[in-house]
């Protein structure tokens, strides 16, 4: 007599049945849907990003290169929207650090709206170099470090002339200086509304 542990009747062993082919409809459904929703917020925070920096830093009135040391002047047409900004753009290469040094002055006619003294350390982190202004606001603020030297490029913002009737024509002078070792690609003061 032999024995057989399993019954002649029951196989002893059956793969399970297959499984109900995937709805692939639904599934592209889904992939193109997150997909999309991806997209629209990656855009839509890139338009914010780009309508708010314009909007924060407003459209430039008038610019002019400066020299290092030498007097520079720009003048303006007040569109009387409110204050407007003194900003300096900036892109140097340094060896030792980037200090920023000198005098501004604005008048309106022979009003005198404001004299600013500079003396800031601008070779890392954005800082406001005008002294007594506590506040600093930079726009695509960029520092490399190279050893001792690097490199610094971007915008920031000097202080803010008082807003003046429409059509007041305003003037700012004075003089930016820089030491030796910091060589300047560009070197601009901008006033923006």
């Amino acid at each position: 007599m032999s024995f057989n542990p399993l019954p002649s009747s029951q196989q002893p062993w059956a793969p399970p049945p297959p499984a109900p082919p995937a709805r692939s409809g639904t599934t592209r459904v889904l992939v193109f849907g997150c997909l999309g929703l991806v997209m629209l917020t990656v855009l839509g925070v890139a338009a914010s990003v780009f309508l708010l920096g314009t909007k924060l830093v407003g459209s430039s009135l008038a610019s002019t290169p400066v020299t290092p040391g030498a007097p520079t002047s720009v003048s303006f047409t007040d569109p009387g929207k409110g204050a407007t900004g003194v900003w300096l753009d900036v892109d140097v290469a340094h060896a030792r650090g980037f200090r920023v040094r000198g005098e501004l002055s604005v008048t309106a006619g022979a009003r005198s709206l404001g004299q600013y003294e500079i003396d800031g350390d601008l070779g890392g982190r954005c800082t406001n170099p005008v002294i007594g202004q506590g506040s600093s606001y930079c726009i695509q603020w960029n520092s490399t470090r190279l050893g001792a030297g690097g490199r610094v490029s971007g915008r920031t913002r000097l202080f803010e002339i008082p807003a003046q009737p429409r059509g007041t024509t305003v003037t700012v002078e004075g003089t930016i200086s820089l030491p030796g070792d910091v060589t300047p690609r560009r070197l601009v003061l901008d006033v923006r509304d």
